[in-house]
This record gives C-alpha cells, sequence and structure tokens, in this order.
C-alpha cells in the first residue's frame, strides 16, 4: 500500500531521516507554498526514494529533517538557535532509522516544516542588528479558508491560496484570521492546527469543527448570514486539505542495496538532475567516501557547517557569502582545479578527493599545525586582509576572488597578510578587479580560475600576493567608455552598514588605481574622504544655489585616517589646507588626487568635481587603456 502524507509525517525522525550524503535543505517560503498548493490541485510531486537500512551494515550518518527552519542566509540571534530554530539538518544521535531518504528530501522537509513547523526569517533591514531576536519574525504556513475554486463571486477568492504568515512568538501579534483585502474576504489558518499535540493529525471532524470555531469567534462587522457563508466556505478547504494533502499518495521506491551500491545511485541521481547545484553534489562525494577511510576519519559535512557558523560570526562584513559553496569553491583550488560545474564533480578521481582530504587535514611543508588549523587558517588571513583593507560583500562579492586569495594565503605560509606591501598589492588587484568588472563580468564569470596554475607554479615562493603576475593571464583591459562609466557611477553610500572603509565597488576601482596616493604606506590606514564634508552639504548647496551631490567621486579621495580625523575633519577643504598644510604638502595632495586647477571655495563646487573626475577619467585612462 503507498504512504500517504498522513502516514509518513509521523515517522519523520522517529523511523524515516536523511542520509549523510544527502545534499542541504534548500526550498525557499515560496517553494513550500507551491508544494501543498500543488497536492491540492491533485498535481504529482515526483517520486521518494528510500533506502531500506534495517539490514544495511551501519556505516552511514543519519540526520534529522527540519522543523524549525531559519530561511535566511546571514548571522542568527543565539537566542533562536537555543529555540531550536536551525539551518541546516542535525544529526540523529543514536538512531534506529527503518529508512533514509535518498530522493526526495526538498519536498517530505517541506510538508514537515508546512504541517508540523515554522519558519523564521531577518526582517529588520539594513538600519538594525541581526543579533537581537526582536528584528527576525516566526511565521507558520496558512491557508486561506474562504479561497476555492467552487467560489465564482467577487468577495471570495476563486482558488486556493497558501502563504507564510507571522505568528506572535517573536513580534507583538500575529497575522491569522480575517482581513479584506482588495475587496476580497480572507481568513488565514495555520495548517499545524491540523496537528494535535500529540503530534498526530486531528481526525477531520475535529478539524472541521476547530476551523469553524476560529471563523465564529472572529471579530467581524458581517450579518449572521455571512457568517454562515463564511462558516461552510472553511469546510470545502478543510475537505481539500484532508482529502488532497494529508491523504495524498506519496509514491515511493525502496531499495535494499548495500551502502557501495547507495552511494553510486545517490551520485547517478544527482548527476543527472538539473536541480543541485556544484558544491552540493561535491560535498555529497566528500561524504560518501570521508567518513569511511580508515585513517583519520571525518565528517565533512559537520566540519563545514561548524566552520560557516563560526566565520559568520568572525567576519559579518562577509556573512551573506559564507557558506558550503565557499569551502568546496576553496577545497578545489587547492587541487589546483576549478569547481565549473556538474562536470567538475563528476570528474573528480579517488586520488583527487584524497590530496583534498590532506589538505583539509594537513599543512604546507615546514608548517605545524593541528589537523583542520591550516585549511581554515588560509581562508582567515583572506578575510582579515580584505576587511583590513576596508571591503565587504557589498564591495567585492565574489567567492571565487575570496577562496583565491586564501589558496594563496594557505600555500605560502611566509606572506603576512599584515604587511604593508602585500595588503596594497592586494588593493590594487581588486581594484582592477572591479573595474574590469564592468567591462568583461569578471567576478561574476569565475575568471580566477585562470590564475590558478599561476599559483601552484610558485607554490610556497611568494612572500606578496602577485597581482599583476595574476592580472597578466586575463590579456584584458578596460576601454575607454568602460572607465568613463565606472567613473561616472562611483558614489559614497552613506546608509551601508557597518563600519568598512569602500561601500561601493566603483569608488574602491577609481580610488584604489590612482595609487600614488597610498603606495608608500598601507592601505588600511586610509579612508574614504569626502573633500568638502558630507556634514556640510547644505552650505555647499546654499553656496552654489542649488542641490548638489555630496557623495559623487569628484568629491571623494583617500586620506590617512589620523589626518582625516584628527586635522582636516569637518573642515572646507580650502581651510584644512591653508590652516594645516605646508605649501609642499598642499601641492602633493593636489597632484596625487587630481585636483583640478579650480580655487577650494563651495561656490565652485560643482566646477570642481566635474573637471576632477575629467582627470580621474584621464588618469586612469592612461594607465590602464592599453
Amino acid at each position: 500500500m503507498p504512504d500517504t502524507v498522513e502516514d509518513m509525517l509521523p515517522d519523520l525522525n522517529s523511523r524515516i531521516f536523511l542520509p549523510g550524503l544527502q545534499r542541504e535543505f534548500v526550498w525557499n517560503p515560496s517553494q513550500i507554498e507551491m508544494l501543498f498548493d500543488s497536492l491540492m490541485r491533485d498535481y504529482p510531486i515526483g517520486v521518494l526514494i528510500k533506502w531500506n537500512v534495517r539490514r544495511a551494515r551501519e556505516d552511514y550518518y543519519a540526520y534529522e529533517f527540519i522543523q524549525n527552519y531559519i530561511a535566511d542566509s546571514g548571522r542568527v540571534p543565539q537566542a533562536l538557535k537555543d529555540e531550536g530554530y536551525i539551518r541546516n539538518n542535525d544529526r540523529a544521535d543514536d538512531a534506529e532509522a527503518d529508512a533514509l531518504i535518498i530522493d526526495g528530501q526538498q519536498r517530505l522537509n517541506s510538508l514537515f516544516i508546512g504541517l508540523f513547523g515554522s519558519i523564521v526569517s531577518y526582517t529588520g533591514g539594513t538600519g538594525n542588528t541581526r543579533d537581537e531576536a526582536q528584528f527576525w519574525d516566526e511565521k507558520e504556513l496558512c491557508v486561506n479558508l474562504l479561497a476555492h475554486p467552487e467560489h465564482d463571486g467577487d468577495e471570495f477568492a476563486g482558488d486556493f491560496e497558501f502563504e507564510f504568515r507571522r505568528t506572535d512568538k517573536l513580534s507583538d501579534n500575529d497575522q491569522f484570521g480575517y482581513e479584506r483585502s482588495q475587496g476580497v474576504h480572507k481568513f488565514w489558518y495555520p495548517i499545524p492546527n491540523l496537528i494535535a499535540e500529540d503530534g498526530m493529525v486531528r481526525r477531520q471532524q475535529d478539524s472541521r469543527n476547530h476551523a469553524q470555531e476560529h471563523v465564529d469567534s472572529a471579530s467581524i462587522e458581517i450579518d449572521a448570514s455571512t457568517r454562515e457563508t463564511f462558516r461552510q466556505a472553511t469546510l470545502l478547504v478543510v475537505d481539500s486539505l484532508y482529502r488532497n494533502v494529508l491523504n495524498a499518495e506519496l509514491s515511493t521506491t525502496e531499495v535494499k542495496h548495500e551502502t557501495e551500491d547507495i552511494k553510486e545511485i545517490f551520485q547517478r541521481i544527482n548527476i543527472q538532475g538539473s536541480e543541485p547545484r556544484p558544491y552540493q553534489l561535491m560535498l555529497s562525494r566528500l561524504m560518501s567516501t570521508w567518513p569511511y577511510v580508515s585513517d583519520n576519519a571525518f565528517n565533512p559535512r559537520d566540519k563545514v557547517e561548524q566552520w560557516s557558523e563560526q566565520f559568520k560570526h568572525d567576519y559579518p562584513e562577509y556573512e551573506t557569502e559564507i557558506d558550503r559553496d565557499m569551502f568546496m569553491r576553496y577545497s578545489y583550488y587547492l587541487i589546483d582545479g576549478d569547481l565549473a560545474g556538474k562536470s567538475s564533480v563528476n570528474d573528480l578521481s579517488e586520488s583527487d578527493l584524497e590530496q583534498m582530504r590532506r589538505k583539509w587535514i594537513g599543512s604546507p611543508d615546514g608548517v605545524t599545525t593541528a589537523d583542520f588549523e591550516w585549511f581554515t587558517t588560509g581562508l582567515r588571513r583572506a578575510f582579515e586582509t580584505l576587511t583590513g583593507i576596508g571591503f565587504s560583500n557589498r564591495t567585492m562579492d565574489s567567492v571565487p576572488y575570496v577562496t583565491l586569495l586564501a589558496k594563496f594565503f594557505y600555500e605560502n605560509p611566509a606572506a603576512d597578510e599584515h604587511d604593508p606591501d602585500l595588503r596594497n598589492d592586494v588593493f590594487k588587484f581588486f581594484s582592477l578587479a572591479l573595474l574590469l568588472n564592468e567591462s568583461h563580468g569578471l567576478l561574476r564569470r569565475t575568471k580566477a580560475r585562470n590564475m590558478i596554475p599561476v599559483l601552484a607554479e610558485n607554490r610556497g615562493e611568494y612572500d606578496s600576493f602577485p597581482a599583476l603576475d595574476l592580472f597578466s593571464t586575463l590579456n584584458v583591459s578596460p576601454a575607454s567608455e568602460d572607465i568613463e562609466r565606472v567613473v561616472n557611477n562611483a558614489s559614497y553610500n552613506p546608509n551601508a552598514p557597518g563600519t568598512v572603509t569602500f561601500t561601493s565597488g566603483n569608488v574602491a576601482a577609481v580610488l584604489g588605481l590612482i595609487d600614488d596616493v597610498y603606495e608608500q604606506e598601507d592601505i588600511s590606514d586610509y579612508d574614504v574622504d569626502h573633500i568638502f564634508p558630507a556634514s556640510r552639504d547644505d552650505e555647499v548647496a546654499e553656496a552654489v544655489g542649488e542641490d548638489v551631490d555630496i557623495h559623487r567621486i569628484g568629491n571623494l579621495q583617500l586620506l590617512d585616517s589620523v589626518v582625516n580625523r584628527r586635522q582636516k575633519g569637518t573642515k572646507m577643504p580650502k581651510k584644512w589646507m591653508d590652516d594645516v598644510l605646508g605649501s609642499a604638502q598642499v601641492d602633493h595632495y593636489r597632484e596625487v588626487n587630481c585636483y583640478p586647477d579650480v580655487s577650494l571655495e563651495p561656490e565652485n563646487y560643482q566646477e570642481f568635481v566635474e573637471q576632477r573626475e575629467q582627470l580621474l577619467i584621464e588618469e586612469l585612462k592612461t594607465r590602464y587603456v592599453t
């Protein structure tokens, strides 16, 4: 007899689990809503494949399905984790599994969340902190009890409606119950209400009564006849939920193969499919091999989850870029390859996997560390360098380039990430990449793979970052119109969160390539300064006689942070130069920052920034257009 949703779901996390080689849960709330909608319409949702492990050798890892899901990729308050909300599937300790799901996890876990659980997501926007639960919402999947295809009146939705809606657990009120939207009556009912306190599905009549009681008790200004219409409408939806969702038959295939066969079956299912991303397939391959080796076996999935959480906490500027994809790409770079699609995963040989495993555990010759320490050290040095020079994911959001830098640090222990020359070389490299991104899409198209052979050929021989050597492998340069476009679009973002120096990739590209400013200093010691202070834009506008854009690139320069904060501050540029700087310093600042021959009075602001932007364009063309 086929399994129904009602039969199978109570067995999740008690008899039915997930194998460690399964990829993580990745469906978003809209996909979960669509799954329930498909079931309500009696649409097929695919076949589940169960691995019968009752007689299998116990050389597998079992993971639990997620009930309360963190539908967000950034940092999560510890208070929510303590409440049991999770992003990735937890290990099932001492699980007595009858079966593991090797295909169908996304669908089955979505049903589990919709019927038994909830999601949480960050709602605070850019002005608040992710670390406080008050800026998060918990939501449960709801159905509109007044929406059904049999309705043909103007005041009822004539189709099924599902939507995740806020509970009152993390906020002052929920979004359940009655609302009228664009003249249409709606009554949002949490689907987990179909489940009794003992975790079993309520009797259908009990759910009918429960739903009608909610409609009866709702404060709605309607007459008795309309309320009775509402009561009858709810029965259509509740009965459809039982008939088409809870009693839906799940097409299930059971396999009883040995563990080695299951690994191959899983690989073929996933590689032939279209949904899994390369990093997910790669992690599955690691899970099918590394936990079972006799020499220093470990669980790569657990390692990646621990590292990911720790790195998000330690480097919040890059939290949205820190994920499994980053760790898998970095791993591939360390064996001088590139995670460039499903074929790249399928082509990994057993010797490749073993070489990669040694990179995780060990370190280069002459370096003594604890197991796994050097692997994460390379990434840490990369992030510390990027954040040290003032970059965040909003400036440069490309995982391949972060991991390319991490590969450099992994393989070159003598390189000092705090060395000013090295930081300046890294800054110039990324400034060039940001400039070329406008014309060649370098950050988007994973051109880092072209640079891997350069690092591989000179492994262990660098003491500074080979910015120009790496860039020469691309054999490209910006066109004049690209430079003009970058300069014209470069602007400081005063509303960017955090304390990073560069709030715009275009600003970093332009100022970073006028390297006479910082070439003898440490770029980490520089601020992006408004030549005419941003805090005095009203004075500038009044002097000019019209509104001004105080944040455009023509009004921005790199300035030593000590000079900026202790000397210049909010002084107008002419007063700062006249009162603080000597004539030689004035000449220097004007030359290296491409100042035009315009008096630095507020009334000359527009003339100054327009002429300076033209000088910046000419300087960048002279240096970089070939």
